[in-house]
């Protein structure tokens, strides 16, 4: 890979560290866990791996190929970089970028609002989800294929926490857009570092925000969050 990101969660440990004394809690449901930090800021990370119990407090050091430390990884991270003076742009994703002008879509992580919304648009993507039986997926081993000629790629934030991410961008030409979406993607202009990210489309919540808190802990999910989120987005300039 000729990009300057492999593993997003590598790149920010290198560059914010690890500080659990600015975590003042790390909630799990069985949709996403959330870190809480001592100034409010709430970080998501989809719970793919159904973990129930991490003693944050007694780990000396985080392993990026443990699945429980990435979610929680994840999760702190993003109480930090989503609550960082950023230039946000406050509109829908299909407001700033044209689908239609994409012949070859592919989409890894079932998002089924923006799949309704594309469908609406007349546009089919190729879907792939690992943790869906639905019938609209694509059987997981034409990925490689559908990659490769892909002009673009959606993808939501939970290939950082299974660690599919890398993967996934070595196999996509350099041709292809891709753009990362959901709860639990980083909101930074770092990732642009990635040659082929050209938006960044995630969540931000107000700090101490009870009611998200509640969501996660009722093991609700995005439905339920986004009520109490703001959509925000970056674009490649």
């Amino acid at each position: 890979m000729n990009n300057k990101i492999s593993d997003p969660l590598l790149f920010f440990i290198k560059k914010y560290n690890v500080d659990l004394i600015s975590v003042n809690n790390f909630i799990l449901g069985k949709k996403y866990a959330a870190v809480i930090s001592e100034k409010g800021n709430i970080g998501l990370a989809a719970n793919l791996f159904n973990v129930k119990e991490f003693d944050v407090r007694n780990t000396k050091s985080f392993d990026t190929e443990n699945y429980t430390h990435r979610l929680f990884l994840l999760a702190y991270f993003n109480s930090i970089i989503n609550y960082q003076k950023q230039a946000y742009l406050n509109d829908d994703i299909f407001n700033l970028v044209d689908f239609k002008s994409y012949p070859e879509i592919v989409m890894i992580g079932y998002s089924k609002p923006m799949v309704k919304k594309l469908n609406n648009l007349r546009i089919n993507p190729v879907i792939f989800d690992k943790s869906s039986d639905n019938e609209i997926v694509t059987p997981q081993r034409k990925l490689p294929e559908y990659l490769k000629s892909a002009n673009s790629l959606i993808l939501t934030g939970t290939s950082i926490i299974n660690n599919t991410f890398s993967d996934i961008i070595e196999q996509v030409s350099e041709n292809c857009d891709v753009y990362l979406i959901g709860p639990s993607v980083p909101l930074t202009t770092d990732l642009f570092e990635i040659s082929q990210i050209k938006g960044i489309f995630g969540t931000v919540f107000n700090k101490n925000d009870k009611n998200v808190i509640d969501v996660i802990l009722r093991n609700e999910g995005t439905n339920c969050l986004k009520k109490y989120g703001t959509k925000v987005g970056l674009l490649r300039s």
